[in-house]
């Protein structure tokens, strides 16, 4: 056996820190966890926003490589996993890639605020392992150096300590004030403003003009014998409830715009001022209003509780008893007083369930499986909910496979989808490996932990300190462990190119596959359905797929409302002078809800009858006008529709401009 001989070595010398060190030559990242476009405006003097002076910084120490900002985590916590950080997932892939020799960020507190320290343990260990640095103002970090090591994930520890005692310190003085009875900064109820003559005890104080307006609902509810829906009708017929604010009752201007900005409405959506300043109430809100101890005089802390007595009243507690009892579904000692209500789900099969929406914000479609409808509804100011149209299930399930039956037969490409969808599979398996990364760093540090409290003579204050964060990361090891084992999500290309391999048997077997198997296509093909009643018998059909090449499919087809309303006396004398005589569109037009049938039977029923020979220019003696109404042959004419096939009449939308005067349907076809 041939001997060699090793040089010696001397354990006593290590790795010797030299910031002259730093890979100025190799490219590096500028790491920048920016704000929100709200927060730089409130603060524009935020150094880490000034990316450009930033480069300069580093270029002037003389690094000549290329540098790339990465800003892709805007207003993102820096208490957030890895892994669920665009922009920390680039910057680690950059590190295993060996494509950067350095990565700045203008303090560690930029680059990590976890508490349990596993962020940036793992960001040092990829560092360490790929020779790359970190750089901040302050330091070089070069992590073969085990000072570096200490230094770095003591600053860590800081910033994350530093978010907590910055929440204790804000959070405690918050509610050691509410506790009190002092004002913590919610929001105002109407009626009343806050009483900042002692900064350091600010208390609510009743406002005139709105408490006045308070004071009123309650005693109205009362006249109303308690309909709260009679109350809400007559709060509807006025152009505001509550005036805008008026400089007057205010010591000074700050007082005026800190009462603008926390008065508190509670709307739905959308806006609730008037453009002159002043305040619409909704159902919600009066209910807000109605309920709210407030009035009586009673504050609620943050933590719980109740002080009574703590400010001046606007109601009488009787009064406030009486509104609460009628519409609360509590009791003022937290107790349910009306049953909870029951809610099941419906079993319609129906296929749009899921992706079909409403036509504008504020209103939902869904399945009613009892009257196989689908049911459009949208929120109100009398009552929750009040339904807009409905459409049968079977009817628009028709229309959407028809054409999506048609979209499958003309099916071509997906072979250029195979780039998007690796690309995906790459940035799950990265995710992946980086949670499996923090298990097995949460695993050592339990196990370190253990040996800690096992050691003789280990002080009760450290095993208490070591029980907590032995608690604390057992829980964060089972969430990341549930978000290893979810189901992933699939990108649109994947949920395609599956598709696309069943096309034949899509085609050939539709009608015979399970309704889950057709929802699961539905689903994988569509990203929204929308459905809106444009006209009396109109409806437009608007499909959104997921093929970007498909874009979206807009069409119009006739289906014909059930019943109608009354007629009105005025309705029938105005039948008899025109029935007899004048032309037909002339008729239609004078009542544009109605279709010729119906006013045919109408007539008929009073005894009126039609002379011979009038002339009609719209010819309702034919069958596809029968059922179509003057808004009906308008809104057709405007679209170019034809009147009679109850198909869809699929378009493409045309650009501002390219669209011509269009002739009617019965004159053109």
């Amino acid at each position: 056996m041939k001997r060699s001989l090793k040089p010696k070595t001397n354990p006593s010398i290590t790795y010797r820190y030299d910031p002259n060190g730093f890979p100025k030559d190799r490219p590096g990242i500028i790491y920048v966890r920016q704000s929100s476009d709200a927060q730089v405006q409130m603060n524009i003097h935020s150094y880490e926003m000034q990316t450009e002076k930033f480069v300069e910084h580093f270029r002037n120490m003389g690094c000549t490589g290329p540098i790339e900002v990465v800003a892709d985590d805007e207003a993102l916590s820096g208490t957030m996993d890895i892994h669920n950080m665009p922009g920390m997932i680039k910057t680690i892939k950059s590190i295993e890639e060996e494509s950067v020799g350095w990565i700045a960020a203008v303090h560690v507190n930029r680059l990590t605020r976890d508490k349990w320290l596993i962020k940036p343990s793992i960001l040092m260990k990829k560092c360490f392992e790929h020779h790359v640095w970190i750089a901040t103002l302050r330091t070089l970090f070069d992590f073969r150096d085990e000072y570096c090591q200490r230094v770095f994930m003591l600053e860590a520890e800081e910033a994350a300590r530093h978010l907590e005692w910055m929440k204790l310190i804000l959070g405690g003085g918050k509610r050691t004030a509410s506790s009190k009875g002092y004002y913590d900064g919610r929001f105002v109820c109407p009626g009343y403003i806050v009483d900042r003559s002692d900064p350091l005890h600010k208390k609510y104080k009743p406002y005139p003009p709105h408490a006045e307006i308070v004071a009123w609902l309650f005693k109205r509810l009362l006249e109303l014998d308690g309909n709260f829906s009679a109350l809400c009708r007559e709060v509807e017929q006025l152009p505001w409830l509550f005036p805008a604010f008026q400089r007057e009752y205010f010591v000074s201007d700050e007082d005026f715009h800190m009462a603008e900005s926390k008065f508190s409405l509670r709307r739905k959506k959308g806006n609730n001022r008037t453009p002159e300043g002043n305040y619409r109430v909704y159902r919600t809100g009066l209910i807000s209003i109605l309920t709210n101890p407030v009035y009586m005089g009673w504050w609620e802390p943050l933590d719980g509780g109740v002080i009574e007595n703590n400010h001046e009243p606007i109601v009488d507690p009787i009064l406030f008893a009486f509104a609460h009892s009628r519409l609360s579904t509590l009791a003022l000692d937290g107790q349910r007083q009306k049953p909870v209500r029951e809610r099941t789900s419906t079993d319609a099969e129906a296929l749009l369930k899921g992706v079909l929406k409403g036509p504008v914000p504020g209103t939902g479609t869904y399945p009613n499986s009892h009257h196989q409808m689908y049911q459009c509804c949208e929120y109100g100011q009398r009552q929750r909910y009040r339904e807009r149209f409905s459409i049968k299930i079977s009817v628009l399930d028709k229309h959407f496979t028809t054409r999506m039956l048609e979209r499958l037969r003309t099916w071509e490409g997906c072979d250029d989808w195979q780039d998007s969808i690796e690309k995906h599979l790459e940035t799950l398996e990265t995710k992946h490996a980086l949670i499996r990364q923090q298990i097995k760093e949460i695993d050592t540090r339990l196990i370190e932990i253990d040996d800690t409290v096992n050691t003789p003579g280990c002080p009760k204050s450290l095993k208490l300190k070591c029980f907590e964060e032995y608690e604390g990361l057992e829980k964060k090891k089972a969430e990341l462990y549930r978000q290893l084992t979810d189901k992933q999500e699939q990108s649109d290309e994947q949920l395609l190119f599956e598709i696309s391999t069943l096309i034949p048997a899509i085609l050939e077997k539709w009608e015979s596959l399970s309704y889950a198997t057709r929802k699961k296509i539905v689903f994988g093909l569509v990203r929204s359905v929308t459905v809106d009643h444009v006209a009396h018998s109109w409806w437009k059909l608007q499909i959104e797929w997921r093929r970007s090449d498909w874009g979206t499919d807009i069409g119009y087809f006739l289906y014909y409302p059930s019943g109608g309303h009354d007629w009105t006396a005025e309705e029938d004398e105005q039948l008899r002078q025109l029935y007899p005589f004048a032309d037909a569109e002339e008729i239609l037009q004078a009542f544009p809800q109605r279709n010729w049938t119906g006013l045919r039977n109408r007539a008929l029923a009073l005894g009126i009858r039609r002379e011979r020979n009038t002339p009609n220019r719209i010819p309702v003696n034919n069958s596809k006008y029968a059922q179509v109404t003057y808004e009906d042959i308008q809104f057709a004419q405007e679209h170019n529709l034809v009147l009679g096939p109850k198909n869809v009449q699929w378009s493409r939308l045309l650009l501002p401009g390219t669209r011509g005067r269009m002739s009617a349907p019965w004159m053109s076809r």
